[in-house]
């Protein structure tokens, strides 16, 4: 198989590059501007602009998007590729090139939509999941509006941004008045995240334990289901800023397993079958041990999600076998095995305070399998650091059984070289200390009966 990915920032870099190592002919069509994607009021920032396209430069050749479209037209073969669209916010290039004949996952706007917009998102819970529960919220457009609520209230509330770049603010205290305080902080900060393009505060779930059950269909048949356990926060604990994730775990499951009924309605199968290619439907379920009620907690339509997409890919023989399976409709996954990772930041900053760049990224290649760079380039013989983003690269196991793939993966950890890298310990990672640990998410779901363990590890040995 033959790829052209379309990517804006890089997100499926570590999938081109991993392709490329395979032996793939892999085409990067880079998407320049920000205003080719959807209409936007103010340029971008030339500086973040340089970083962002600076992103594997000297480890493949990437071309403006433009370019490669008008030349995919003239593709005689197009059976032989697979179009690679790394984020469902690419839906206008996918508009352009879903009827040409290619494979591909090819994203749309309603896809984009049911992440970006909520209010769309918890209308299709309220009709299609009956059983789920949405949290109450307040929206707002003026940080000081939010404000004189949160001085007045007697409830802990979760921030979230409509702004794309953001990611949701937990409190980390159960105070109401000390968490108020932390959340008036992150806005005044961070305004341009929240004024005028708006924002919410949604009433905080405590005890709450996630599980993000995903189902991949081609061509609206569905194939394979996995099951995610994620833990966003930077730190050990689950405590300080959220990230877009600092580790996982990911398993195959039974497409008749119990968390499937609850996360896949009939409609699901519906909207599968209306989609050219791959679809991918994802469903963050926030179930509260007090009670066991079950809350919806996001949709990311049609998109992979990172860090989980690299480790669902470590379970497999290559890169190039997922996507060749999936377009001879083939399930790509064996039940039994199990993938994990560990996000590794570069938290160094320069002199101006910027995430610090030029700092040389070494590791074994024994380990190559399980490197996915993301914030990389090559500057002469040696791969460093960018600076386009604190997220450096995603280190991945994988194996038959946990403590496999958990050795794997810090074994891969401990031959990766890098300044200053922050990642959260094994001890973090494989911990019963604390009630949200991936473990203990784990074992609530078996006695919950969501879902069962097909790989060789006993309960009480976790």
């Amino acid at each position: 198989m033959k790829y052209i990915m379309f990517t804006y920032d890089g997100h499926g870099f570590p999938v081109a590059q991993h392709l490329v190592q395979e032996g793939c002919e892999v085409t990067i069509a880079q998407i320049m501007e920000e205003s080719e994607l959807y209409d936007v009021k103010e340029k971008e920032d030339p500086f973040d602009k340089e970083r962002r396209l600076a992103l594997f430069s000297g480890i493949f050749d990437k071309k403006p998007a433009k370019e490669v479209l008008e030349k995919m037209k003239s593709i005689k073969n197009p059976q032989e590729y697979f179009i690679i669209f790394d984020l469902n916010t690419l839906y206008r290039y996918a508009d352009q090139i879903r009827d040409m004949g290619f494979h591909g996952n090819f994203v749309t706007e309603e896809d984009y939509q049911f992440e970006a917009d909520r209010d769309k998102a918890k209308e299709f819970v309220k009709k299609y999941y009956p059983k789920m529960v949405i949290p109450e919220k307040k929206e707002f457009t003026r940080i000081s509006d939010a404000k004189k609520f949160l001085e007045k209230t007697d409830e802990v509330w979760v921030l979230k941004s409509y702004d794309d770049s953001a990611n949701a603010f937990v409190p980390n205290i159960d105070d109401p008045e000390l968490s108020a305080g932390q959340l008036i902080h992150i806005m005044e900060a961070h305004p341009e995240q929240y004024e005028g393009i708006g924002f919410l505060l949604e009433l905080f779930i405590p005890s709450i334990i996630e599980i993000t059950p995903e189902k991949l269909y081609y061509d609206g048949v569905p194939l394979a289901t996995t099951v995610n356990f994620e833990n966003k926060p930077l730190g050990s604990g689950n405590l300080s800023i959220p990230t877009g994730c600092a580790a996982d775990l990911v398993f195959p499951v039974d497409l008749e397993s119990r968390i499937n009924k609850i996360a896949f309605p009939e409609k699901i199968d519906e909207m599968a079958k209306a989609h050219k290619g791959l679809f991918i439907w994802d469903a963050s379920i926030l179930i509260n041990k007090r009670d066991g009620k079950m809350y919806f907690g996001e949709f990311c339509s049609n998109r992979f999600g990172y860090n989980s997409f690299f480790t669902e890919l470590a379970q497999l023989p290559s890169v190039d076998y997922f996507f060749t399976s999936l377009v001879q409709q083939k399930n790509p996954f064996t039940i039994g095995t199990v993938g994990t990772s560990i996000r590794i930041f570069n938290l160094q900053r320069d002199n101006d305070r910027q995430v610090a760049d030029g700092i040389s990224i070494d590791y074994k290649l024994d380990y190559q399998k399980d490197v996915w760079l993301w914030d990389a380039m090559k500057k002469g013989k040696k791969v460093v650091s960018v600076g386009e983003s604190t997220n450096l690269a995603v280190v991945t196991g994988s194996g038959k059984s946990i403590n496999e793939a958990v050795n794997r993966m810090y074994k891969a950890v401990e031959s990766f070289s890098f300044v200053g890298a922050y990642y959260r310990p094994r001890a973090d990672y494989v911990s019963l200390g604390y009630p949200t640990s991936i473990f203990n998410r784990l074992n609530y779901g078996l006695y919950r009966g969501l879902y069962q363990l097909p790989f060789n590890v006993k309960v009480g040995d976790i």
